[in-house]
């Protein structure tokens, strides 16, 4: 049995990343966001849409961490320091910070989380911090092979329900994506895994079958916290954490609920929460936003440093 702490420390090295406009483009055409700054005017590069740099894959593998009969995503947090534009010329270093195991109901989980950072090819000025919680899960079974699925829709048990709904609960939008998005998506992020486009392939790994990106998840939890705030704000930081599946072709409604005001250090504070088409809430997540500026390196001035470190880690069901 392999010792999954061995691996912490272990990086990519920084590596060139250049905002390609294709890959921002189809990011924002899938996820439905349209809203200024993230939209081009006046000839004017425009920022690239909130979970973009979270969206871009990131060589597990090559970290060291494992393959596994289920890999999963737990969570995912950016913190922006800087405004960063289609076109922008960036790099990148990814890095395993923690590794832990659990055991888990269907077996043994490990945890690995990995931070990221970008920062200007020119100056080295730090643009954004990362983080993600990349999950390992291997089945309690004697061929060690995932359970076979049983249904056609995600089981909804010990999972909140609809009615978990804080009070005070706006409603913005329900939207969905089609089997050709997922794909256009999956192009755009390299992140090619098949059980988001491979029905067949989704089911023999015990899904009911292909399931959406987690990180289009926060997607749109970013467009819902950009559309209650309304045109003119920036997200200065975003967090999600996945509690169970959402399938290709059904609904997603978002909900947005407000902090009050005063909470934090700054900026309009906002929890955001994704409802499968079945009524479960099967995404929360955070958002703190600020009014945009003409300034393209000021949307993270007076960023809170420890708030893009606290995701949800227990909740542990979405497919990678």
């Amino acid at each position: 049995m392999h010792d999954p702490s061995a691996i912490v420390g272990n990086s990519t090295g920084w590596a060139p990343f250049h905002c390609e406009r294709w890959r921002a483009e189809r990011v924002r055409e899938v996820s439905g966001l349209a809203q200024h700054p993230y939209l081009p005017v006046d000839g004017r590069a425009e920022l690239v849409p909130p979970s973009f740099l979270s969206a871009q894959y990131v060589d597990a593998f090559a970290l060291g961490i494992p393959d596994a009969p289920a890999r999963l995503n737990g969570g995912n947090s950016c913190r922006w320091r800087a405004g960063v534009r289609v076109g922008d010329a960036l790099e990148r270093n990814s890095t395993v910070v923690d590794a832990e195991v659990k055991n888990g109901r269907t077996g043994r989980l490990e945890l690995y989380t990995v931070e990221t950072v970008y920062r200007r090819t020119d100056s080295l000025a730090e643009v954004a911090e990362l983080r993600y919680t990349a999950i390992r899960r291997f089945p309690e079974s004697a061929t060690g092979a995932p359970p076979a699925a049983t249904g056609s829709r995600p089981s909804t048990a010990g999972r909140p329900s609809g009615a978990d709904l804080p009070p005070g609960a706006v409603r913005v939008f329900s939207t969905g994506v089609s089997p050709r998005d997922v794909v256009r998506y999956a192009v755009a992020t390299e992140d090619l895994y098949e059980a988001h486009y491979d029905e067949s392939y989704a089911r023999s790994s015990g899904l009911p079958g292909t399931i959406v990106h987690g990180l289009l998840k926060m997607a749109w939890l970013a467009r819902g916290a950009l559309e209650y705030a309304g045109t003119g704000s920036v997200l200065r930081e975003l967090s999600a954490s996945y509690r169970g599946l959402d399938l290709v072709r059904d609904d997603f409604t978002v909900w947005v609920v407000p902090e009050p005001a005063g909470a934090g250090d700054g900026g309009t504070r906002l929890q955001l929460y994704g409802q499968s088409q079945g009524g479960a809430v099967s995404t929360v997540g955070a958002a703190v936003l600020e009014p945009a500026s003409t300034d393209p390196t000021s949307i993270a001035a007076g960023a809170d440093p420890d708030c893009a470190r606290t995701q949800t880690r227990s909740q542990t069901q979405e497919e990678e």
